[in-house]
Protein backbone atom coordinates (compact mmCIF):
# COMPACT_ATOMS: atom_id res chain seq x y z
CA UNK A 1 0.00 0.00 0.00
CA UNK A 2 1.24 3.34 -1.12
CA UNK A 3 1.09 6.77 0.91
CA UNK A 4 -1.62 9.57 0.11
CA UNK A 5 1.21 11.65 -0.84
CA UNK A 6 2.96 9.20 -3.41
CA UNK A 7 -0.57 8.28 -4.43
CA UNK A 8 -0.81 11.89 -5.09
CA UNK A 9 2.48 12.30 -6.80
CA UNK A 10 1.76 9.04 -9.32
CA UNK A 11 -1.49 10.40 -10.07
CA UNK A 12 0.07 13.80 -11.33
CA UNK A 13 2.81 11.95 -13.02
CA UNK A 14 0.19 9.67 -14.98
CA UNK A 15 -2.38 12.59 -15.50
CA UNK A 16 0.40 14.99 -16.95
CA UNK A 17 2.18 12.48 -19.07
CA UNK A 18 -1.00 11.24 -20.68
CA UNK A 19 -2.07 14.78 -21.29
CA UNK A 20 1.65 15.56 -22.62
CA UNK A 21 2.72 12.99 -24.63
CA UNK A 22 -0.52 11.87 -25.35
CA UNK A 23 0.55 8.02 -23.84
CA UNK A 24 0.71 6.27 -20.12
CA UNK A 25 3.83 5.47 -18.88
CA UNK A 26 5.08 1.77 -17.76
CA UNK A 27 5.76 0.78 -14.08
CA UNK A 28 9.09 0.87 -14.84
CA UNK A 29 8.76 4.56 -15.86
CA UNK A 30 6.87 5.44 -13.28
CA UNK A 31 9.30 4.35 -10.76
CA UNK A 32 12.04 6.05 -11.98
CA UNK A 33 9.87 9.75 -12.87
CA UNK A 34 9.07 9.58 -9.03
CA UNK A 35 12.48 8.93 -8.58
CA UNK A 36 13.53 11.69 -10.71
CA UNK A 37 10.68 14.45 -9.12
CA UNK A 38 11.37 13.70 -5.67
CA UNK A 39 15.26 14.09 -6.18
CA UNK A 40 14.65 17.38 -7.62
CA UNK A 41 12.05 18.61 -4.88
CA UNK A 42 14.55 17.86 -2.11
CA UNK A 43 17.27 19.88 -3.87
CA UNK A 44 14.84 22.86 -4.14
CA UNK A 45 13.28 22.63 -1.06
CA UNK A 46 15.35 22.36 1.46
CA UNK A 47 15.57 18.53 1.77
CA UNK A 48 11.72 18.21 2.36
CA UNK A 49 10.20 15.10 0.90
CA UNK A 50 6.95 14.92 -1.52
CA UNK A 51 6.95 11.57 -0.02
CA UNK A 52 8.07 9.33 2.91
CA UNK A 53 8.81 5.87 0.93
CA UNK A 54 12.33 5.16 0.30
CA UNK A 55 13.74 3.95 -3.09
CA UNK A 56 15.68 0.45 -3.39
CA UNK A 57 18.86 0.26 -5.52
CA UNK A 58 17.15 -2.76 -7.59
CA UNK A 59 19.04 -4.58 -11.02
CA UNK A 60 16.70 -1.59 -12.77
CA UNK A 61 17.24 1.44 -10.88
CA UNK A 62 15.75 3.11 -8.37
CA UNK A 63 12.54 1.37 -7.13
CA UNK A 64 10.25 2.23 -3.92
CA UNK A 65 8.86 -1.43 -3.31
CA UNK A 66 5.31 -0.56 -2.42
CA UNK A 67 4.99 0.92 -5.84
CA UNK A 68 6.40 -1.90 -7.45
CA UNK A 69 3.73 -3.97 -5.58
CA UNK A 70 1.00 -1.87 -6.99
CA UNK A 71 1.59 -1.70 -10.68
CA UNK A 72 3.65 -5.00 -11.01
CA UNK A 73 0.51 -6.49 -12.92
CA UNK A 74 0.97 -4.14 -15.85
CA UNK A 75 4.65 -5.72 -16.46
CA UNK A 76 6.74 -3.93 -19.40
CA UNK A 77 3.41 -2.73 -20.48
CA UNK A 78 1.55 1.02 -20.44
CA UNK A 79 -0.15 1.57 -16.93
CA UNK A 80 -3.65 1.49 -18.01
CA UNK A 81 -5.00 2.91 -14.61
CA UNK A 82 -7.98 5.57 -14.69
CA UNK A 83 -6.68 8.53 -12.39
CA UNK A 84 -7.65 12.44 -12.02
CA UNK A 85 -5.40 14.99 -11.17
CA UNK A 86 -5.36 14.85 -7.42
CA UNK A 87 -5.78 17.70 -4.69
CA UNK A 88 -1.67 18.94 -5.24
CA UNK A 89 -0.05 22.60 -4.16
CA UNK A 90 0.29 24.26 -7.00
CA UNK A 91 4.21 24.59 -6.90
CA UNK A 92 4.54 20.96 -6.38
CA UNK A 93 2.18 20.40 -9.23
CA UNK A 94 4.15 22.71 -11.59
CA UNK A 95 7.66 20.99 -10.49
CA UNK A 96 6.36 17.58 -11.56
CA UNK A 97 4.74 19.01 -14.44
CA UNK A 98 8.46 20.07 -15.63
CA UNK A 99 10.17 16.73 -14.50
CA UNK A 100 7.52 14.89 -16.91
CA UNK A 101 8.14 17.18 -19.95
CA UNK A 102 11.73 16.75 -19.28
CA UNK A 103 12.33 13.10 -18.16
CA UNK A 104 9.08 11.92 -19.66
CA UNK A 105 10.94 12.01 -23.24
CA UNK A 106 12.51 8.74 -22.32
CA UNK A 107 11.46 5.13 -21.62
CA UNK A 108 11.95 3.34 -18.99
CA UNK A 109 14.94 1.61 -20.09
CA UNK A 110 16.67 4.69 -20.73
CA UNK A 111 15.50 6.50 -17.54
CA UNK A 112 16.91 2.98 -15.40
CA UNK A 113 20.60 2.98 -17.61
CA UNK A 114 20.59 7.80 -16.64
CA UNK A 115 20.06 5.92 -12.81
CA UNK A 116 22.88 3.18 -13.39
CA UNK A 117 25.68 6.31 -13.66
CA UNK A 118 24.60 8.35 -10.86
CA UNK A 119 26.25 8.52 -7.63
CA UNK A 120 23.14 7.47 -5.59
CA UNK A 121 22.36 4.29 -6.72
CA UNK A 122 25.75 2.93 -7.10
CA UNK A 123 26.91 3.93 -3.38
CA UNK A 124 24.21 2.22 -2.53
CA UNK A 125 24.76 -0.69 -4.28
CA UNK A 126 28.23 -0.98 -2.67
CA UNK A 127 30.09 -2.06 -5.96
CA UNK A 128 27.36 -5.30 -6.52
CA UNK A 129 27.07 -6.04 -10.45
CA UNK A 130 24.82 -4.11 -12.05
CA UNK A 131 22.97 -7.53 -12.85
CA UNK A 132 23.19 -8.56 -9.32
CA UNK A 133 20.04 -8.02 -7.46
CA UNK A 134 19.79 -5.65 -3.90
CA UNK A 135 17.29 -4.04 -1.79
CA UNK A 136 19.61 -1.73 -0.41
CA UNK A 137 18.24 1.56 0.78
CA UNK A 138 19.41 4.46 -1.21
CA UNK A 139 19.26 7.11 1.22
CA UNK A 140 17.38 10.23 1.14
CA UNK A 141 20.00 12.47 2.00
CA UNK A 142 22.18 10.73 -0.96
CA UNK A 143 19.84 11.65 -3.62
CA UNK A 144 19.09 15.34 -2.23
CA UNK A 145 22.95 15.85 -2.26
CA UNK A 146 23.15 14.53 -5.88
CA UNK A 147 20.40 16.74 -6.93
CA UNK A 148 21.57 19.83 -5.29
CA UNK A 149 24.84 19.36 -7.12
CA UNK A 150 23.69 18.69 -10.26
CA UNK A 151 21.32 21.64 -9.85
CA UNK A 152 24.23 24.18 -9.13
CA UNK A 153 26.25 22.63 -12.04
CA UNK A 154 23.45 23.52 -14.32
CA UNK A 155 22.74 27.61 -12.77
CA UNK A 156 26.50 27.39 -12.67
CA UNK A 157 26.93 26.80 -16.55
CA UNK A 158 23.66 29.01 -17.20
CA UNK A 159 25.50 31.94 -15.78
CA UNK A 160 28.58 31.70 -17.74
CA UNK A 161 26.35 31.62 -20.75
CA UNK A 162 25.00 35.29 -19.82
Amino acid sequence: MISKELRSVVDAILVHHREFFRDSLSPMKLQKMCYYVQGIYMATHNGEHLFEEDFEAWTYGPVIRSLYSEFKEYGWKNIADEVSLPEIDKNKLELIQVCVEVYGQYDGGALSTMTHREKPWIDARKGLPETQGSNAIIPKEAIRNFFEERLSMIEGITQNIN
